[in-house]
C-alpha cells in the first residue's frame, strides 16, 4: 500500500503516505465480499482523528454527463448519496475498531457549489442527516462524527496540507 490513490476518473490523486492508516479502495473491497454498501472515496487516520474523503468532481474533462451532477445538487440526490456515503464509510471504520473523532469532507470541485450561501445550505441539509443528535443520547458512548465539511481542492490543500490532492502526472 503506497498511500498515493487516485480517483475514479484517473486526473487527481491524493497523497495521504503519512497517516497512520489509510483506505483508497473501500469501493473495491465492498465488492469483493459482494456487498452493497456506500463507500467513500479516501480513508485517512491522524494520531486523533479519522478523515472520510469523498471527492467529486464533475468539471474534469471527460465526465460522461456533467449536467447530472447539477440536477444532482437541484434535487437533493446528491446529499442523499454523499450522507449514504459516509453511513459506509462508518460501517468500515466500525468493522476494524476505529474509534477517534470522525470528520466527514466532502472535495466538491463545482462551480454550483461555489456560491457561500449555497454551500451553506448544502451543508446544512447534509449535517440534518448526519448522526450528530444521535450521539447526544446518553446510550451513545463512541463518536459518530465531529463535523461535516464542504471543501474545494484548494481549500483541503490549505487546511491538510500533509495530504495534498493533485493533479496526476
Amino acid at each position: 500500500m503506497s498511500g498515493i490513490y487516485t480517483e475514479e476518473n484517473g486526473l487527481y490523486q491524493i497523497d495521504l503516505q503519512l497517516a497512520t492508516w489509510s483506505v483508497g479502495n473501500l469501493r473495491d473491497i465492498y465488492k469483493e465480499i459482494g456487498n452493497v454498501l456506500p463507500d467513500v472515496d479516501f480513508i485517512a487516520e491522524t494520531e486523533d482523528s479519522i478523515f472520510l474523503i469523498e471527492y467529486k468532481n464533475p468539471e474534469v474533462e471527460n465526465v460522461s454527463n456533467p449536467k447530472a451532477f447539477e440536477e444532482k445538487i437541484k434535487n437533493g440526490k446528491l446529499y442523499d448519496n454523499l450522507v449514504r456515503k459516509y453511513y459506509g464509510g462508518m460501517f468500515y471504520l466500525l468493522a476494524c475498531d476505529k474509534n477517534k473523532p470522525v470528520h466527514f469532507i466532502a472535495i466538491l470541485e463545482s462551480k454550483l457549489i461555489e456560491d457561500t450561501f449555497l454551500r451553506r445550505r448544502a451543508e446544512a441539509s447534509i449535517i440534518a442527516r448526519l448522526p450528530f443528535e444521535l450521539q447526544k443520547n446518553l446510550d451513545v458512548v463512541n463518536p459518530l462524527i465531529s463535523n461535516f465539511r464542504i471543501w474545494s481542492i484548494a481549500e483541503w490543500n490549505e487546511n491538510f496540507p500533509m495530504f495534498p490532492i493533485s493533479r496526476c502526472l
